[in-house]
């Protein structure tokens, strides 16, 4: 084959590989997954042709240098067949794969590698947690300013205690926690750790293992093979190791027969490529089984079929026994083999009669494949009936329920019905048809009513919104796009219904007995692969391994992505329902209850109370508004500066939406302040307008001591020695008060300093006051029974003599009650 006849058929696409988008030349038949598949096996080579061609040119000369092309001419032919059969997707070829590991007879071994996978299961989440946590223990010192030492220290910066506190509940050890202190303190920015590589999915020979142990083992890894004895054990170990060969069977049929001339040349010529390139023996499968017997016409689960697929691979066998090679025929258990041939290899049932083709853009659209064809003319079957109960009409047209008629009167125009045709051809369901994208958001809102939440929700349901019933659209289904199975189709006798079934519509019993049929005339023993759900449980992995007698490998399929545990809080739970047990001595126990909060944003109410303060960083002034819950939690805090420039105050107000968003989000204050406290830029150095924090080293610094200081009662932020700290709540200290050279003995304080009156609207009487503790020493006998002075508001109405007089104002409250006598 020269070059430009090795063009024929072959066509630039533009695929996705990797993270890039690439031109690749390949045949026009082959879909995007095989084409993938076939420059992977190039090496990353986008010219397949080239690729294969050049291929084609090693293998041929390597063959004669084996003696397996005598001349030139033989040599010449060899490589065109070759690289036409390759190209075609005919022929693929394997290298050899590691040799498969025969675990020891006994539960033992099975136990081991049940613990091993659980082991490195748990590493990797381990692995990823605890490497997050010791990040934050690295970044709480980096972020640190200030002494080396104490931003070093456990005692003295918090931020880091509590990452550390968090690293060792993650189940990082103390010495791990301190190197990663270490490495901060040397200048180190991040902890390089890598979670320990996935399981591998290589298969295991369990030889002769039944019970508990195998079941347990198979589910947790899906790696089992249960082999009846040691002797099939070892052979299929072997024989999976060795370089292989498949052959397409679908490609040798030639005007609705199948042409055995053909198949048998094309064995020889891969068996002649297997042993050009390898030494030794070398394994060769057929691919495609399943749509060759029901192209044939025959029920996979008859005799007719297993008898069929021996005496295929008799005469596969049988082609190759004029050539002195090593050659096995045998079943292989090859995905990307499989891929590149675009079969499975593993003698299974079909499909079904439904393909997925790609249209010239890359669309996928359902087609009948040509197994199908060919089926149903061997079954006498009507195709134009079949392809529509499988593929649907394609059109509303004469469609029950959902039909272009039922639609206009729920409001559809032409323009929605022709866009929801449009998509016809590449949907599964009439829901995908009619998306909120497709038939427009004008449509939903203006015609059908829809909300802004329904119209924002993407898995809303167009046809159910417009007043269509479940029924009459599972009807226009039906019609219109098909259905995947000919199960009870009225229109099929059993038998023709019996060769058209689906895979997943075969028995597993049926698969043991073709396999059976087959290992006569298999050189490795067949291995039965069985598909379980993820929920399948050890019992239903003990029913497969029952499956007839031969090698069985079950696995389940991996967890769905939207596998999550649901699990209720603490405080949800019902309470634990007490039996009459002896009273247990006391102990003293310490509990942790980890509450996780809610992802939810809480929203501030409307009219909320908060505070503004007034201050000046560094000759800046600076407004801090705060917002608050009705329980006095911080929800929201907005930083003017009026004079700033227009930048620097526009990023000091998206920075507190942001606070606030995060505060609303459930984000604990703590975080923040911890975050943001010794942050070091200007403006910074002296603070005036505050009665706690004196200085701070940039603006944010100061806002987050404040509001520290005001919610957290984190005192150890203010400037002066907490345990001095005066502040009577309005900003005022007594520094502040004897610089105005006012007194700093308490006096009533009106109700109005405290409570907004607009906030309040009234509801806070005016003679509402906070009392003052003066007159005698709160210690005192006295002051223990003192009542209220109505003339003023001082607890100071002490007894003296048969008087009530308050020590305060000296007003007489009246006289003291006589104790009765007698």
């Amino acid at each position: 084959m020269d070059s430009e006849t090795s063009r024929a058929g072959i066509e630039g696409r533009i695929l996705e590989l990797g993270d890039r988008l690439v031109e690749v030349e390949a045949p026009a038949h082959f879909t995007g997954a095989r084409v993938e598949a076939w420059v992977d096996w190039a090496g990353g080579r986008t010219d397949l042709a080239d690729a294969i061609l050049e291929a084609a040119h090693e293998i041929s000369a390597s063959a004669q240098t084996k003696g397996l092309t005598p001349d030139l001419k033989t040599r010449t032919t060899f490589r065109g067949h070759l690289a036409e059969a390759m190209l075609l997707g005919h022929v693929a070829l394997s290298p050899a794969a590691p040799t498969l590991k025969v675990l020891e007879p006994g539960d033992e071994a099975l136990e081991r590698v049940t613990a091993a996978h659980r082991g490195r299961e748990a590493a990797q989440a381990a692995a990823a947690l605890t490497s997050g946590r010791l990040q934050a223990v690295m970044d709480a010192v980096l972020r640190c300013e200030g002494d080396a030492e104490a931003c070093a220290d456990l005692t003295r910066n918090a931020s880091l205690a509590r990452a550390a506190d968090a690293a060792r509940a993650a189940g990082a050890a103390d010495a791990t926690i301190l190197d990663a202190i270490a490495l901060a303190r040397a200048g180190e920015t991040a902890w390089l750790c890598s979670a320990p590589p996935p399981a591998p999915a290589t298969p295991l020979v369990a030889p002769g293992a039944t019970g508990a142990a195998l079941a347990r083992a198979a589910w947790t890894t899906g790696r089992v093979v249960a082999a009846r004895d040691g002797g099939r054990a070892s052979a299929i170990a072997e024989a999976a190791a060795l370089p292989a060969a498949g052959v397409e069977l679908m490609a040798f049929w030639r005007d609705g027969a199948f042409d055995e001339a053909a198949f048998e040349a094309t064995v020889r010529l891969a068996a002649t490529a297997l042993a050009a390139l390898h030494d030794g023996p070398v394994r060769l499968g057929l691919a495609g089984l399943g749509d060759w017997l029901a192209a044939h016409g025959f029920d996979y689960d008859s005799d007719a079929a297993r008898q069929a697929a021996r005496n295929l691979f008799q005469a596969a066998h049988d082609a190759t026994g004029e050539l002195d090679l090593d050659l096995r025929v045998a079943l292989l258990q090859d995905p990307e083999l499989a891929l590149r041939l675009g079969a499975r290899t593993d003698a299974a049932p079909w499909d079904g009669p439904v393909a997925v083709a790609e249209t010239s853009d890359g669309e996928a659209v359902r087609v009948l494949s040509e197994a199908a064809i060919l089926a149903l003319h061997a079954v006498g079957a009507d195709q134009a009936q079949v392809q529509g109960l499988l593929l649907g009409h394609r059109h509303f047209a004469d469609a029950p329920g959902v039909n272009a008629q039922t639609l206009a009167a729920r409001g559809f125009t032409s323009l929605e019905i022709e866009a929801a045709q449009a998509e016809l051809p590449f949907v599964r369901s009439l829901a995908h048809a009619f998306a909120p994208h497709i038939v427009g958001e004008g449509f939903l809102r203006d015609v059908l009513g829809a909300t802004p939440e329904q119209i924002a929700d993407p898995a809303l349901d167009v046809l159910t919104l417009a007043g269509f019933a479940a029924a009459d659209v599972a009807a226009a289904e039906a019609f219109i796009l098909g259905g995947d199975t000919l199960a009870g189709a009225a229109a099929l006798t059993d038998d023709q219904r019996a060769v058209l079934r689906t895979a997943a519509e075969v028995p597993l019993a049926a698969q043991a007995a073709m396999l059976a049929a087959l290992a006569p005339v298999l050189d490795a023993p067949p291995v039965l692969e069985i598909a379980l759900p993820w929920s399948a449980t050890i019992a239903d992995v003990e029913q497969a391994l029952a499956t007839g007698d031969i090698a069985i490998r079950p696995r389940r399929e991996g967890p769905p992505s939207a596998a999550a545990l649901a699990i209720p809080a603490v405080a949800d739970l019902p309470a634990r329902v007490q039996t009459q047990q002896p009273e247990p001595e006391p102990r003293e126990r310490v509990v942790e209850r980890i509450v996780e909060r809610d992802r939810t944003r809480r929203k501030l109410p409307d009219r909320r109370k908060g505070y503004i303060q007034k201050a000046s960083v560094g000759g800046h002034k600076v407004y801090l508004h705060t917002g608050e819950y009705d329980d006095g939690e911080l929800g929201e805090i907005f930083i003017d500066m009026h004079k700033e420039g227009a930048a620097f105050r526009s990023l000091m107000n998206n920075f507190a939406i942001a606070v606030s968003l995060g505060l609303q989000h459930g984000v604990p204050l703590d975080e923040f302040v911890d975050a943001f406290v010794f942050t070091r830029f200007e403006p910074a150095g002296e603070v005036k307008g505050n009665d706690t924090v004196k200085s701070a080293t940039s603006i944010l610094d100061y806002i987050f001591r404040e509001l520290g200081i005001s919610y957290l009662g984190r005192n150890e932020l203010a400037s002066a020695d907490p345990g001095e700290l005066n502040a009577d709540g309005l900003g005022r200290g007594k520094a502040d008060a004897a610089e105005a050279g006012l007194t700093t003995e308490p006096e009533p304080q009106p109700a109005s300093r405290f409570i907004s009156r607009g906030f309040a609207r009234g509801a806070a009487p005016d003679n509402l006051v906070f009392l003052p503790t003066a007159g005698r020493p709160p210690g005192s006998a006295a002051m223990a029974s003192a009542e209220v002075c109505a003339a003023c508001g001082d607890i100071a109405v002490v007894r003296k003599g048969q008087a009530l007089i308050c020590e305060t104002c000296g007003a007489r409250a009246g006289r003291f009650p006589e104790a009765p006598t007698g």
